[in-house]
C-alpha cells in the first residue's frame, strides 16, 4: 500500500481464482450489487479497477484511508455477503471472517521517473 501526497492511499490487491470458475467470477462482476458500490464510495474509494488474466485477479484502488475503508466495508452485511459469494471462485484473496485483504508493495511509478 502506498500513501502519497494527494491525501489518499493507492492500493493493489492480488487474488488467485479457481481456474475452473474464472468465467463464473467474471459473470458475477457483471452484476455487482448497488449496495457494494455505494459502500465503497461512502468509505472513501475514489477509484477502483479490477483486472483479470487467466486465474489471477488484480484490483487497484485509490481511497482516502485504506484502513477506514476496510473497516467500514467489512461491517456492511451486504458487502460481507458479496465477498462470501465471490469468495467461492477464489483460491486465495479476501477473507470475509477477518476482512484481510492481501496487498502488494509499490515498487515504481511513472511519476517517479525523471525527464
Amino acid at each position: 500500500m502506498v500513501a502519497d501526497d494527494t491525501d489518499h492511499d493507492r492500493v493493489a490487491m492480488i487474488q488467485h481464482l479457481d481456474p475452473d470458475r474464472v468465467d463464473e467470477y467474471l459473470e458475477a462482476h457483471e452484476n455487482v450489487p448497488d449496495a457494494v458500490a455505494e459502500q465503497m464510495r461512502a468509505s472513501g474509494v475514489e477509484t477502483f479497477e479490477l483486472f483479470v488474466e487467466d486465474d489471477i485477479s488484480v484490483g487497484y484502488l485509490e481511497v482516502e484511508d485504506f484502513e477506514r475503508y476496510v473497516a467500514e466495508y467489512s461491517e456492511n452485511p451486504e458487502c460481507e455477503k458479496w465477498e462470501r459469494e465471490v469468495g467461492e471462485y477464489k483460491r486465495s484473496g479476501v477473507e470475509t471472517d477477518d476482512a484481510e485483504i492481501p496487498t502488494m508493495d509499490h515498487v515504481w511509478s511513472l511519476d517517479d521517473a525523471t525527464e
